[in-house]
């Protein structure tokens, strides 16, 4: 396999501008991926992987590719995630929560589930792990607290998440209005922060 057979399948990829593979001893040791913003980042690294294996049969570590979008003006693909759904069901003692996100955009669907008490206490914390396992994220995430607060009069739900990266933690807060279904806003919340680092 060449490099330059590996590029000009990446670069059919939707959303790549141009690419490069550094090659070491025959293989690909670095990817380094130019693309528009139309899609999110780690997509394109998918569609990567994909087409390696189904084209080449090349099973590619996601760490050796990188992907530097160019900007254009305010617009932002992380934004048009939307929580469209939220179920909560039975699970013995226990409660389920599966939580449906859509990003039209990408014409992509994302499910997440998450098993856990269904104290009052404990259920928005289970709606924001639904949220995190909906995305494939590299960094482990937990959600620490859920709150709500009156702020200019309107009440918001504010979800504190820890994201582990590397061997550091730092601490991460969604916020999102309360406009009558509190669990959505936990979701919304959540996904304030998780859209950000998928």
């Amino acid at each position: 396999m060449s490099a330059k057979t590996l590029e000009d399948i990446i670069s059919k990829i939707s959303g790549v501008i141009s690419v490069k593979v550094v090659e070491e001893d025959g293989q690909p040791r670095e990817i380094h991926v130019i693309a528009d913003p139309s899609r999110n980042p780690k997509q394109i690294v998918r569609d990567i992987e994909t087409v390696a294996l189904a084209s080449l049969g090349m099973k590619l570590d996601r760490r050796i590719i990188s992907v530097a979008q160019l900007s254009q003006g305010r617009y932002s693909p992380t934004a048009s995630y939307e929580i469209t759904s939220i179920e909560v069901k039975d699970h013995g003692k226990k409660k389920q929560v599966r939580v449906t996100i859509n990003n039209p955009f990408e014409e992509e669907e994302l499910t997440g589930e998450s098993v856990g008490p269904g104290t009052s206490t404990n259920l928005p914390r289970i709606v924001g792990e639904a949220v995190i396992e909906a995305f494939d994220l590299d960094s482990p995430v937990s959600v620490d607290d859920v709150q709500k607060a009156f702020l200019a009069g309107k009440e918001f739900v504010l979800v504190h998440l820890t994201v582990q990266d590397n061997e550091k933690e730092r601490a991460e807060v969604g916020v999102a209005p309360l406009e009558g279904d509190f669990l959505k806003a936990v979701a919304k919340a959540t996904l304030r922060v998780i859209r950000d680092l998928a």
